[in-house]
Formats: C-alpha cells, structure tokens, sequence
C-alpha cells in the first residue's frame, strides 16, 4: 500500500495536473474573495498579508497582485524541484489544493448569506417606507 501510495505520488504528470488545479482554485478563490470584500470591506479578509495588499492597492488591483504572486513563486518553485522533489511536491499541492477549495466554497457561502441578508434587509427596509408614506 505504501509502495502504490510513494509510486503514485512521484508521477510528473500528476504534478502538472495538481499545479493546473491550483491555479483555477486560486482564481475561484480570488472570484470568490472579490465577491465578500468589494468594494471595500477588507475586515472580512482574514489573511493579514493579503488584507494589508488589498487596503494597499484596493480589492481587485490587490486581488490580481496577491493571486499572480503566489502562482509565479509557486510555478517557479515547482520548475526548479519538480524532477527531484516530485513526490513531496504533489503532496503539498495536493494539501494546498484541498484548504484553497475549502477556502472558496467558505467565501461563496459567506457572499451568499451577506447577499441574502443584505436582500432582507432591503425587504424590511421598503416594507417600512411603504408605512411611513
């Protein structure tokens, strides 16, 4: 089991297939972090790295820098150790994979309640000028 686990993990294909998952997770992550924080609600970010880019530059200027960075440092990490390291590698990434997708299904949740709420409340709110006039 431990062989098939460690023979698996070392493909190079898989690498490449595991970087192309982390990139659309990183874009729907950004999509989904756009979503919770424009125009500017950035106490709702809670990566404080990301959160000082995102005061910094605004939501989506700071959003693409952030985003873009990450890849660029992980594809070039990946282009420098992606022979040598491939089993550690596609153990990381497929880590990252899992916490970046918990991520944005966490921040479309979030954007969903925020625009139900937000919704109701502008309900209530033409309820009560419709008794006002």
């Amino acid at each position: 089991m431990k062989a098939s686990f460690i023979q698996f993990f070392s493909r190079l294909p898989l690498l490449g297939f595991q970087f192309i998952i982390f990139v659309i997770l990183n874009i729907l992550d950004g999509h989904s972090t756009w979503k919770v924080l424009y125009p500017d609600k950035y106490h709702r970010e809670m990566n404080p790295l990301a959160r000082w880019v995102f005061r910094k530059l605004g939501v989506t200027k700071g959003i693409i820098t952030y985003k873009s960075i990450l890849i660029l440092i992980i594809g070039v990490l990946m282009g420098h150790y992606a022979r040598k390291e491939t089993l550690s590698l596609n153990i990381i990434l497929t880590v990252a994979n899992i916490v970046f997708l918990i991520t944005v299904l966490h921040n479309y949740k979030v954007y969903h309640k925020i625009h139900h709420l937000k919704s109701h409340k502008d309900k209530i709110s033409e309820l009560d000028g419709d008794k006002i006039s």
